[in-house]
């Protein structure tokens, strides 16, 4: 049964499949780095692709901005989706340069910033 779902693939599946892909990748860096840079540029792919998710699923073909005109309330798209997915933006880019900011700090000690030298 759960074959025949897969055989289906809309459109909408078809634009989803890279960005889990690249989710599974970026998890996959993420547990297999030794050193900092690494896993920062693991979090920052499974950040990437959280958005891009986002963005697919709010997108929707033929919606307009949400502005009154003389066409009253035909296919609006909601600003709602949108606001979370600038906030996660936001959100994803602090997060990236306090942790850039930590690796340079930890740098002076250890320049390669490996784990098992940071350890110590």
């Amino acid at each position: 049964m759960s074959w025949l779902y897969l055989m289906d693939l809309t459109p909408e599946k078809l634009r989803l499949i890279p960005m889990v892909v690249l989710i599974v990748i970026g998890c996959f860096g993420l547990l297999n780095s030794k050193t900092m840079l690494r896993s920062l540029l693991s979090l920052d792919v499974i950040d990437t692709a959280t958005i891009s998710i986002f963005v697919l699923i709010a997108a929707s073909a033929g919606s307009q901005t949400p502005i009154v005109t003389a066409s009253r309330y035909s296919s609006y798209s909601d600003p709602y989706p949108q606001a979370i997915i600038l906030t996660a933006i936001v959100i994803g880019f602090a997060t990236q340069a306090l942790l850039c900011a930590i690796a340079l700090r930890l740098g002076r000690r250890s320049p390669m910033l490996r784990y098992r030298d940071l350890e110590k």
